[in-house]
This record gives C-alpha cells, structure tokens and sequence, in this order.
C-alpha cells in the first residue's frame, strides 16, 4: 500500500501574508511546534511527510503577494494526500486555508472549517460553549451593557490569538477609556477572574475527546500586558475527573472540532472556566510525545479510520516543560 502523503505547513514560516508583524516569541514557538509536529509525523509507518520546500522548491525568505502564495500552496495541497496547517486562527487565517484543503479534495488533518471559525472569534466561541452548558468567560463587545461591581478587565482582540495583544486593567472604565483612547475597533472586555492558569491537549472527533493532557501555563503581566512563558505539559492534577468533564462538554458544544485541539483554562475558586479554544497545535503540543509515551500526530491519523479509532487515556503521564518565551524577547519588539 502505497504511503499516506502528509503536507504539513507553517503558514508563517513559509511567507504567509499577515497585516501585522508577530512578535520574535510567537515566531519562535510556532517554529518549535513546526519542528515538532515534522519529527512525529516522520516517526509514523506508512506516512511520507512533505513540506512547502520539498514539494514546491526552496522556502520564500519572506512574505510573498497573495497570489504568489496561494499559487504555491494550492500546487502543493494538490501534490499530498492529506495536509496538516499550522496557522494562527487570527484575521480568518486558518479558517480559510482549511477550506481551501477541502476545496482541493485533499484530506484536512484538522478541525472543519466551522469549528475555526467559531473558535477564532471570542464572543462566538463564549457564546457556543455557554449554550452547551460550558462554564466560560463572560465576553462583552465595548458597547455592550457590562455588569456592575468592582474587579480587573481584561481587554484583548475579538479574533485575537494567546495573549497577543492582551491587556490588564484595574477597572471597567480604565479598561473602556483605553479603547476609546487607542480607538481600538474589533476588541471586546472580559472579567478577570482570579485563579491557576492552565490548558487542556484534546484529541477531538465527532463530538467526543480524549484528554491526553491537563498542563500548567506560565503567563506574566508587565505594563499591564500579558506575556506567554511556556507551559507545564501534565503538570495539573485531575483527582475528581473535573478536567476530563471538560473536556468532554468542549468537545459536545463544538462537535466538528477534529484532531488535537488546546482549551485554555482557568482553575478558579467556582471551578474550571474555559477561556478559549484553539482549533490548532498549541505549545504543549512541543511535549505532548514526551509525556504520554506516544505519538500525538498518529493518534490524529488513526481518526482517518472514524471515530471507533478514538484512542484510550495514556497510559502513563510524565511532567514535561516547554518554554517559549522570555521578557526580553517581548521587550525586544
């Protein structure tokens, strides 16, 4: 049987248009998840991995013009079997190359494009996982009425990716007065709420998950924004199974979420709320091999066989880190 031909591709790092220049850290990790995501892929029998720079020639050194790039990208979907995108979900990013696989006939290692389209924008993916019963983050548009009483806001892009873009404030207005300050169109406020950061790694299909990992995340804030730091791969507990709950009710609110997917969690005095989901390799992904004891990216191409393919719980969980970020690369900017 001849081998399953996967295209993985970065978009970033192969010349992908973007409107804003991503910080060094950002870059850095999608990189290191890149790497990783090629080293698993290529550990598989029975898969031939292939890049932008092996089907289509050499990297581009830079970003290309829409045309050029969407050229060389429908040449290589057409030249693999399945494609695996990594791309930031921002400015409908990986939405639209996920249709673009669909559209090409070629097998879409990843969530349906629906299902990205609702997680890349905050107040549709608060919206869907509140009506599945989900606990999550309440999300406000600027002009919205927001509830009474003291406490900190969080203000962040509506389509925003991580902590790109992320801000702190110590109060409502404080939060309102900058966006109308910095006339900040397409952002939208949320309550802080104060607890132990952390992330779920999921294997979603048609409705289910399976939890392969419930990781610590290391976030800081300086000048009221918030830095990403890396992430403690299995370093959460779950004695109750509450994680595992989660996980499951994500999964049954967003059925057409496919593949491995990352919840972004907050462990609060009330329990875990969901903050985001993303529809994507996350960095815990860089770990994920290393901690469960097997291969992440096989358990994904094992869901090509349909749902009854769903892996079991790892058998064994080991505490891995993964760091990605530092402030002095964010203050290098």
């Amino acid at each position: 049987m001849a081998p399953l031909k996967v295209f993985a591709f970065d978009y970033v790092a192969e010349g992908g248009w973007m409107t804003r220049a991503l910080p060094r850290s950002v870059t850095q990790q999608g990189a290191m998840l890149f790497d990783a995501l090629l080293a698993d892929l290529g550990a598989l029998p029975g898969v031939e991995v292939c890049t932008m720079a092996t089907l289509c020639g050499q990297g581009t050194g830079g970003a290309l013009a829409a045309p050029a790039f969407g050229e060389r990208f429908a040449s290589c979907v057409q030249a693999a079997d399945a494609v695996w995108p990594l791309a930031p979900e921002s400015e409908g990013l990986l939405e639209g190359l996920s249709r673009d696989i669909l559209r090409g006939k070629r097998i879409l290692l990843g969530s349906a494009p629906g299902a990205v389209r609702v997680a890349g924008s905050k107040l549709k993916v608060a919206r869907a996982l509140a009506e599945g019963g989900v606990a999550t983050v309440p999300t406000y548009r600027p002009h919205a009425s927001l509830p009474d009483g003291d406490g900190a806001w969080v203000v962040k892009p509506e389509d925003g990716a991580g902590c790109l873009d992320t801000r702190l404030f110590s109060d409502r207005a404080a939060a309102l007065a900058w966006i109308r300050t910095n006339a900040a169109q397409g952002y939208v406020l949320q309550p802080f709420i104060a607890g132990k950061l952390g992330s779920l790694s999921l294997i979603c299909c048609d409705g289910a998950a399976r939890l392969l990992a419930r990781n610590e995340e290391r976030v800081a804030v300086r000048d009221n924004r918030f830095h990403f730091l890396g992430s403690t791969v299995n370093g959460l507990m779950d004695a109750d199974g509450a994680l595992e709950r989660l996980a499951q009710q994500v999964a049954a609110a967003l059925p057409t979420l496919w593949g491995y997917v990352g919840v972004d969690i907050i462990l609060s005095e009330r329990g875990a709320v969901v903050l985001d989901v993303n529809p994507r390799l996350t960095a815990a992904y860089a770990g994920l091999h290393a901690s469960i004891g097997c291969n992440p990216a096989g358990l994904v191409i094992d869901l090509l066989k349909g749902p009854a393919a769903m892996p079991g719980a790892p058998s064994g969980r080991r505490v891995v880190s993964v760091d990605v970020a530092s402030f002095a690369q964010d203050a290098a900017i």
